[in-house]
């Protein structure tokens, strides 16, 4: 057989239902919060270019930009202030986030953060961990995202 031969495939994919268009908006802010995750995940320490993707794909931090601690949160990444910068947003996110707890043992940060609940509704809690405190803040806050409210 040659090698630049065209093997048909052994099965031909099922059409699909076509996405409208929310839908399909939807499952690529699905996909982009996964994909963050894990990158957020393999990372061995927080990089600013993740926390601008958080601010990109989290449906919740959509208005951010338009808020009036938006220049602090600014100053906060310029000054390398990962941390802080992530912590300012989880305040500013609609609803907004409360950092529960932050703690370190044996080398793993674990952070548990709310997300602040409309009257009458539960808070959702959402926990996260790794090595690095910067990079477990914003885990938590981006695990609060994939699951609004």
């Amino acid at each position: 057989m040659p090698l630049n031969s065209h093997t048909p495939l052994p099965f031909l994919p099922r059409p699909h239902r076509r996405a409208q268009d929310g839908e399909a908006a939807q499952s690529e802010d699905i996909g982009a919060v996964a994909s963050l995750c894990s990158r957020i995940a393999a990372a061995r320490v927080l990089r600013e270019h993740l926390v601008w993707e958080a601010l990109r794909v989290l449906p919740a931090l959509a208005d951010v930009r338009a808020h009036a601690a938006f220049p602090r949160f600014r100053q906060m990444m310029e000054g390398d202030d990962l941390a802080g910068a992530v912590l300012l947003l989880a305040a500013m996110a609609a609803p907004a986030r409360d950092l529960l707890e932050l703690t370190q043992a044996g080398g793993i940060w674990s952070c548990r953060m709310a997300t602040v609940a409309p009257h009458g509704r539960r808070r959702r809690i959402h926990t996260a961990h790794h090595p690095d405190r910067a990079a477990c803040l914003l885990a938590a806050l981006v695990a609060s995202g994939s699951t609004e409210a």
